[in-house]
């Protein structure tokens, strides 16, 4: 696999696997599209990168998964060693075709492609896909139709998001099977065409930390702060064209220290808030701000009565709001969803923001709302997206009688909740991805569905949003040095964690007073 990883016009990073052993390994590329083995023998202007090895830990094979014991013939206890090889290719040519392979002399692996970032890129295309929830042969045959789909309707595609559950058993006793399935044949034909760019899930997590060997995206995050994601390279950001992408895991919200009561997280407040507000503020010339993670902070099936939401708003809304997300990038929920842009002071839509909607049919799984199309304005508050699901797992939309009960019975925390849902909503009941085009005046969304092996597709939803203000800078986040003194009302940081003064003294994020002299 091919990963961004740092500037992606000049910069791409690669992943595979080779059996316990076998520690050699390269990566060759060629500035030219479709090369061929031929070209790559010859040797004329080939690069070619050693990589570094790792042995993984041992990594069960067919695990929890019945179908896998089944289909290998492998009983769930077997369990391998792998040596996972990652390489880092630096000083590319900006907006150029590359070919690339990786192995070692007379072991090479398939020819797949990328495309640098152009110089001074405008208008970009990427795809976004999401739990695929690898488990039996339905559900690689579904993903691998929609990712055939996928590259067939946009070739333009520069990369494509994934926004976690890869696969389905990553429990502690896991199923590698799943994942080998996933870049083998399920999501091969994006692989072979474009880097991925991706963040875990929910059925992702795994103490074998398979997700980390599997990819490599930057890791800076880790090495930097205080409170580390539980993988690798699971929080990252980068930016594309007039776009700063912001890939995070709320999934650690469990670090050191959190409460589902009080809605309090110190990973996700503290060290992931800090993050969210450096890299706003460091490139804060962008004109769109995506963030891309699995879990929901809003979403509208049967994921909504979890108990993290209410965490998730209470810890991540203010985070948002102080670096202006104009797109949030959600998976985990199944459903077709677009919710907002939400006010995040109130958890309310805002309506003004909304012109050239489309009223259908609705009142049904298909599309609960009744709506499709529409112009967003993403000014005042984010607009949150989830894109149904690239394979067979699929949940359904409530209903705004089901949300008020829910509400009226403690299960979620949000006052006339199916407001929010003030675009499209249903259960597509297919494979589904989307083209989304970030272009000077918009971000276009173009929805589909896959609906055959020969990569036919139903277009089934568009619209846009749209940015009018300019981004403002995120302030009271820098680091101070020991002689700096914070201003009154001013939130800054010591030692990697977040403090406010108010009224001459200094407290913590969760109310406490502090004392920072001792």
């Amino acid at each position: 696999v091919a990963n961004i990883n740092g500037d992606p016009a000049t910069r791409m990073a690669f992943c595979w696997f080779t059996n316990e052993g076998i520690e050699d390994g390269e990566v060759q590329i060629l500035a030219k599209k479709d090369a061929t083995e031929e070209d790559f023998e010859a040797g004329t202007d080939v690069i070619t990168i050693a990589a570094t090895p790792k042995t993984t830990l041992k990594l069960v094979y067919t695990g929890a998964c019945l179908y896998a014991r089944k289909y290998s013939g492998m009983p769930g206890n077997v369990q391998y060693k792998y040596v996972s090889h990652k390489a880092l290719a630096d000083n590319l040519t900006p907006g150029t075709e590359y070919s690339w392979r990786v192995g070692y002399t007379g072991h090479w692996s398939k020819i797949a492609q990328f495309r640098t970032e152009d110089e001074n890129q405008g208008e970009f295309t990427f795809l976004y896909m999401t739990d695929s929830h690898i488990m039996n042969a339905l559900y690689i045959k579904q993903a691998r139709r929609c990712a055939l789909a996928a590259v067939k309707a946009v070739p333009e595609a520069r990369f494509c998001v994934f926004p976690g559950d890869f696969v389905e058993d990553g429990s502690y006793n896991n199923s590698e099977w799943e994942w080998e399935r996933w870049f083998e044949e399920a999501l091969n034909p994006v692989i072979m065409q474009m880097p991925i760019v991706p963040t875990d899930g929910n059925h992702d997590d795994s103490p074998n930390i398979n997700y980390t060997f599997h990819f490599n995206t930057d890791n800076e995050f880790n090495k930097k702060y205080n409170i580390k994601a539980q993988f690798d390279g699971i929080v990252y950001n980068f930016i594309y064209g007039d776009a700063l992408f912001l890939v995070f895991s709320m999934q650690d919200f469990w670090r050191e220290s959190y409460s589902y009561k009080t809605g309090t997280s110190t990973y996700l407040t503290l060290d992931l808030g800090r993050w969210f507000r450096r890299k706003t503020a460091e490139n804060a010339d962008t004109k769109y701000r995506i963030s891309l993670a699995h879990f929901n902070l809003f979403s509208g099936s049967d994921h909504s009565t979890d108990s993290e939401p209410p965490l998730f708003r209470t810890t991540m809304l203010p985070t948002f709001k102080d670096c202006e997300i104009d797109l949030a990038l959600q998976g985990h929920d199944h459903t077709y969803e677009v919710i907002g842009p939400v006010n995040p002071d109130n958890c309310t839509p805002i309506l003004s923001a909304i012109t050239d909607r489309e009223e259908v049919a609705g009142g049904n799984s298909k599309n609960m709302t009744g709506y499709k199309g529409g112009t967003y304005c993403t000014d005042d508050g984010t607009l949150f997206f989830i894109g149904a699901t690239c394979g067979e797992k699929r949940y359904y939309p409530h209903s705004r009688q089901r949300m008020e009960n829910d509400y009226n019975n403690g299960k979620h925390d949000v006052a006339n909740y199916f407001d929010l849902f003030t675009g499209m909503f249903g259960q597509p009941e297919a494979p589904s991805f989307t083209k989304i085009t970030v272009k000077d005046d918009c971000i276009e969304f173009n929805s589909y569905t896959a609906d055959d092996d020969e990569g036919n597709v139903t277009l089934i939803n568009t619209m846009r949003t749209v940015r009018n203000k300019e981004h403002t800078i995120p302030t009271g986040f820098e680091d101070l040095t020991p002689e700096q003194t914070p201003r009154e009302g001013q939130k800054f940081i010591r030692d990697n964690n977040i403090y406010i003064l108010h009224n001459g003294k200094t407290y913590n994020l969760l109310g406490a007073e502090v004392n920072l002299n001792k």
